[in-house]
């Protein structure tokens, strides 16, 4: 029987700005094969072959685009961005809530799925487990390193939108990521305001802007 392992040990994190997000988050599947008739374990699957699809550093803008597209469709990141500031998003402006989501978003694109793209690689995923609740469906997946004779395993949330599936939350390591970002965004804006966060989420994207210039030189 093969162990467990702490995924957190493996895999890179998201640093957006000064706070974690897990970019496991990513083998969420958010693609094509999502409709109405396609479970969920089905989505899932052809969010990996998207992810795995991809190709760090970008030589094809026009097709990188089209496959991030393909990836955005099905993750209810705005939804998963509003849980995180909850009785804060009351509190900004429609301008502020836009900037914050557009960030998120940028985040998302530039940095998680490229992390997450290096980390799959040729690891296998199994769905072991799923069950239905009272807001959707619950998933358990298993990455399997072979090599290591380990196993690990990440919980995921998803509901149908717009006869889609898509997700709303992950589990790591026993960690809500909405919980983990929550947390997270509240520190930065006490000590920072909101103002402060969104400031601190752009330096992060002009960093990761930098990073990539590096690439292609």
């Amino acid at each position: 029987m093969k162990n467990t392992f702490r995924l957190s040990k493996y895999f890179r994190f998201l640093r957006v700005a000064g706070f974690c997000m897990a970019t496991v988050i990513f083998f969420v599947p958010l693609a094509g094969a999502s409709g109405e008739g396609a479970s969920p374990q089905e989505t899932l699957n052809v969010f990996m072959e998207t992810l795995r699809s991809m190709e760090f550093p970008v030589t094809d803008i026009a097709r990188h685009g089209e496959l991030v597209k393909k990836a955005d469709a099905f993750l209810d990141l705005d939804a998963m961005g509003q849980a995180s500031i909850r009785q804060r998003w009351e509190q900004v402006s429609v301008e502020e809530r836009r900037e914050f989501l557009k960030l998120l978003w940028k985040q998302i694109e530039n940095i998680a799925y490229r992390t997450s793209h290096d980390f799959l690689g040729d690891l296998k995923v199994t769905y072991p487990e799923t069950h239905a609740d009272s807001k959707g469906f619950v998933v358990k997946s298993v990455v399997h390193r072979e090599e290591a004779a380990l196993d690990g395993e990440v919980i995921y949330h998803l509901h149908q939108k717009e006869g889609q599936w898509k997700i709303d939350d992950v589990i790591l390591d026993g960690v809500s990521i909405i919980e983990d970002l929550k947390y997270q965004f509240d520190k930065i804006i006490r000590d920072s305001s909101f103002t402060g966060l969104l400031a601190r989420m752009q330096e992060r994207l002009d960093e990761v802007e930098k990073e990539n210039q590096g690439d292609s030189s």
